[in-house]
């Protein structure tokens, strides 16, 4: 079987680097984390964040990685 890796493009206005980590990385309750961060439209709020590959990883696509991992396991425990 032939395995394809994607030809990822970051928008740089809106990514500041491409990673590609484990699927058991970003399973791994230890790496959710928190922050505090001031934004245009809220000041020192805390969000959810992943701590990955030494990258603090927050905002949408932190959403996006927990709605996953959420997803993802009640299948990988069964």
């Amino acid at each position: 079987m032939r395995v394809h890796n994607p030809d990822f493009k970051k928008q740089e206005s809106e990514v500041a680097a491409l990673i590609e980590v484990p699927l058991q990385d970003v399973m791994s309750d230890a790496n959710l984390v928190t922050r505090q961060l001031t934004t245009s439209y809220a000041r020192e709020i805390t969000v959810p964040a992943f701590h990955l590959e030494g990258h603090i990883i927050w905002g949408a696509t932190a959403m996006m990685l927990n709605e996953v991992k959420s997803l993802l396991k009640p299948i990988l425990l069964t």
